[in-house]
């Protein structure tokens, strides 16, 4: 049903958490297609996406560090408050792209969705997402620094 890409390898805890909380994502909401996290400054991290969807898992990572990064000088110079979710949209559905911290690192979490899928269920269901990995992921030893690291 589903592809992953992985930053490391062997597989991690936290990529384990991640592929988990992605694949009910896939499962749960009809018209998601896919869900990657990434640094913030472009590496991927894990990736699930339904297999009739491909796209090159570095790519789709510095495309959005880069949104991440636009997005946030934008939101920091006009709005004086930091980024927290931004959009795409196109004819056949919709992006969203989400900032989120785990321990000491940022990520971008991306989650497309086809037109099934209206942007308002898309922003609910990032965020839910996004809430889910900072509580599940959250430890006193904080996984992403090793890979951030690699």
């Amino acid at each position: 049903m589903s592809q992953s890409t992985f930053q490391t390898s062997p597989q991690s805890a936290f990529q384990t958490t991640l592929l988990g909380l992605f694949d009910d994502c896939l499962q749960r909401y009809a018209g998601a297609e896919c869900v990657c996290l990434s640094t913030t400054d472009g590496f991927p991290v894990a990736s699930r996406t339904l297999a009739h969807i491909q796209f090159e898992a570095d790519a789709m990572a510095a495309a959005s560090s880069t949104l991440f990064s636009v997005s946030n000088a934008v939101s920091q110079q006009m709005l004086d408050r930091p980024f927290r979710v931004a959009f795409v949209e196109s004819e056949r559905g919709n992006m969203a792209f989400v900032s989120l911290s785990v321990g000491q690192q940022d990520y971008v979490l991306t989650m497309s969705a086809s037109d099934e899928m209206n942007i308002g269920q898309l922003r609910a269901f990032i965020n839910r997402l996004a809430r889910q990995i900072v509580e599940q992921c959250e430890a006193p030893e904080a996984p992403a620094s090793r890979l951030a690291a690699s």
